[in-house]
């Protein structure tokens, strides 16, 4: 009988298997009897009908010879625990016990992205958002402010996810979903958040005075978390760097934005501000910078140190799409300064995020700046 896994996995992973299986010539009963499991767990875990532990994994990894690929694509799920099946099956005997449950359990899936991506993280987070968006229907009344919370915490996070995986429709609906339930709840930093994050929306769609506009309602309030407003300071920065605004414009919201990062310093962060680190702040100052670098050589230089120091701060084991899209921003700072041979190894490591996390958009901007390496290399 096959083992019962909460685990997250890659939707590669059966054909994957398949794939290394076949290459090592080997049977499903051979492969079986390597891993010491049955042969019909093979034929299932190939069809897709079952899902691998962690430790199937890294036994099929040993067994095909694999370097560790096929573990790669499975993670543990976090672990919601007893409370959380009870209060599924019984909504209005929610209490701020199982609301803790659900925020420890959503903290889990924000880590879990970081270290493998988006895409494998997205059914299991909408199939939870889901249980607590029911909740709200059925949640008694004294325990309405707390449930509405935390599902505005979800909806913000799935808003993240559609991003990340190139669903701007997506995003716009969860981020829709999530604001009026944070303003329900009276967390003006989720508020800031969600309106942050509909600004990087913006951004993508290159609709900069959106994004400009949207950073700028994000941190008005001055009870918002330093964190946060110092990410909004940069992202406007990096809006109004897009847009060719003056360079010292471009300047005095990247100077807001260190001193907001230094106050920051001070303050506890939110559960989803987790990544404001120093690293990150250098790395959202470098990509603003190397906007200005593409008519500024010494601006150039500013983030090609800022980018090199922010990207080697991150978790050396980070794979999440968004660490190759600054990997993306490094390349470009180190092509302006004429380093390709540089520019090209970093989109090398910026592809094979992009490979691994299946994230067409990341692979689309890897696809544009090698064109312009090319194009600039042969000039």
């Amino acid at each position: 009988m096959p083992p019962r896994a909460n685990t997250v996995v890659d939707p590669r992973f059966p054909a994957e298997l398949r794939r290394l299986r076949e290459s090592r010539g080997l049977s499903l009963r051979q492969l079986a009897a390597a891993v010491n499991h049955g042969k019909s767990l093979i034929h299932q875990l190939e069809a897709g009908h079952t899902k691998p532990t962690v430790d199937v994994a890294v036994r099929l990894d040993g067994a095909l010879d694999a370097n560790g690929e096929l573990s790669a694509l499975v993670a543990d799920a976090p672990d919601g625990g007893d409370r959380l099946t009870y209060v599924t099956t019984h909504p209005r005997r929610v209490d701020p016990a199982a609301v803790r449950a659900f925020a420890d359990l959503l903290a889990g899936y924000r880590r879990l992205e970081d270290a493998i991506g988006s895409g494998p993280v997205a059914a299991p987070v909408h199939a939870h958002l889901d249980t607590v968006t029911s909740l709200l229907r059925e949640a008694p009344h004294h325990m309405r402010s707390h449930v509405v919370d935390v599902a505005a915490q979800w909806a913000q996070f799935a808003g993240w996810l559609s991003i990340a995986r190139g669903n701007d429709r997506a995003a716009t609906a969860w981020h829709a979903r999530a604001l009026p339930w944070a303003s329900e709840a009276g967390n003006r930093d989720l508020v800031a958040t969600v309106l942050s994050f509909q600004g990087h929306q913006a951004e993508l769609r290159r609709d900069l005075p959106a994004m400009i506009g949207l950073s700028q309602a994000a941190r008005r309030n001055k009870r918002v978390n330093a964190a946060l407003r110092a990410y909004c300071a940069g992202q406007e920065a990096r809006g109004l760097a897009m847009a060719g605004a003056d360079n010292q414009e471009v300047v005095a919201r990247l100077t807001e934005a260190s001193d907001l990062a230094a106050q920051a310093a001070e303050e506890p962060l939110s559960p989803w501000g987790y990544w404001y680190t120093p690293s990150f702040f250098a790395i959202q100052q470098g990509i603003a910078w190397r906007y200005l670098g593409e008519t500024d050589s010494r601006a150039n230089d500013r983030a090609l140190e800022l980018l090199t120091i922010g990207v080697a701060g991150v978790n050396a084991e980070a794979s999440a799409d968004w660490h190759g899209r600054n990997l993306v921003h490094l390349a470009v700072a180190q092509a302006q300064h004429g380093d390709t041979a540089a520019a090209r190894e970093t989109l090398t490591s910026a592809e094979g995020i992009a490979v691994a996390t299946s994230s067409r958009q990341l692979a689309d901007q890897v696809r544009e700046v090698v064109r312009r390496i090319s194009l600039s290399a042969t000039s």
